[in-house]
């Protein structure tokens, strides 16, 4: 059994430590495990073959020696995580082909202007753009925004808000403001770069926002974001809704693979509009009205009119 052992031991690590010694070797280190187990097997069944039993014996402690070490078990847990990876790759894979290949159609313009737009559900929060969506909408649009935040397995309505721009004289409500709001996640990337935050933009409108109850009832005519369950973080899945007196009618779905930073089916890039704020993309080819930040400053009460 030593000498099984032994030779085991021998032929498995002297043979790597001498060609590694070699200048330029390292390239090829890879190799050196693949060395290692072949010979090691090799070397047991060879004495196995030829009756050298004991010896075999000692071939087999070294090797269980070596899978019981922390080293062992440290590489056992590499290749399982290795393998994890791998699996857990296919699967963003897979999930990033249905993004692309599942339920979303061609988009059709809705049939008349609103002066409502829903966000059910969808977070306007989550994009690069500077500046609070609701509020941008409202100044641009001049439409009413209301926003309603789902939670539970039933998906039950835990808030609805309203946000309104409108001129007037006063602005003095608990949440009235005349400034636009900024993204929280924006501003920390805007940190990042320029080591200071952006602040609110002021405009030439007050900001009306409120909290309302569920409107889940609520059939006034509007344009519908709706967020579809896709269960993928990835994978932005939205139904756009035309809410007429008549009924609701689906203008489309639109998928947006953020990986990739790829819209199902294939949406315009709007001028001065970030590719990766896909609620905003998807409202400018909705809308069809310029919602980037340059037209936000023109209602800045320092531009120049």
């Amino acid at each position: 059994m030593l000498v099984g052992f032994v030779a085991a031991v021998v032929l498995a690590v002297a043979p790597p430590i001498a060609f590694l010694a070699i200048p330029g070797a390292g390239f090829f280190f890879f190799l050196v495990p693949i060395w290692c187990v072949g010979i090691v097997g090799l070397l047991f069944f060879g004495l196995l073959l030829f009756g050298r039993i004991p010896s075999a014996i000692g071939v087999g402690i070294l090797v269980m020696a070596v899978v019981l070490s922390p080293l062992g078990r440290a590489t056992a847990a590499l290749i399982d995580q290795v393998d994890k990876q791998k699996n857990d790759n296919a699967v963003v894979q897979r999930k990033l082909k249905e993004c692309a290949t599942t339920g979303y159609v061609p988009l059709q313009k809705p049939s008349a202007r609103y002066d409502r737009i829903v966000f059910d559900n969808v977070d306007t929060r989550d994009g690069a753009e500077t500046y609070d969506i609701a509020d941008t909408v409202a100044v641009l649009t001049g439409m009413r925004v209301v926003e309603i935040s789902r939670a539970g397995p039933d998906r039950h309505v835990s808030e609805a808000r309203e946000t309104m721009a409108e001129h007037s004289g006063s602005c003095v409500g608990e949440r009235d403001s005349t400034k636009v709001g900024v993204l929280w996640r924006a501003s920390q990337q805007s940190w990042r770069v320029s080591q200071m935050p952006i602040p609110p933009l002021a405009v030439d409108v007050c900001l009306r926002r409120s909290k309302i109850p569920d409107p889940s009832g609520d059939r006034t005519p509007a344009i519908v974001f709706r967020a579809i369950p896709f269960g993928l973080v990835d994978c932005h899945a939205t139904a756009v809704v035309e809410r007429t007196p008549s009924g609701d009618v689906e203008l489309g779905r639109v998928h947006y693979e953020s990986v990739h930073q790829r819209y199902y089916p294939d949406l315009a890039l709007p001028e001065g509009v970030p590719k990766n704020n896909w609620l905003l993309v998807l409202l400018g080819e909705v809308l069809q009205q310029d919602l980037s930040n340059k037209a936000l400053m023109a209602h800045a009460v320092t531009a120049e009119k």
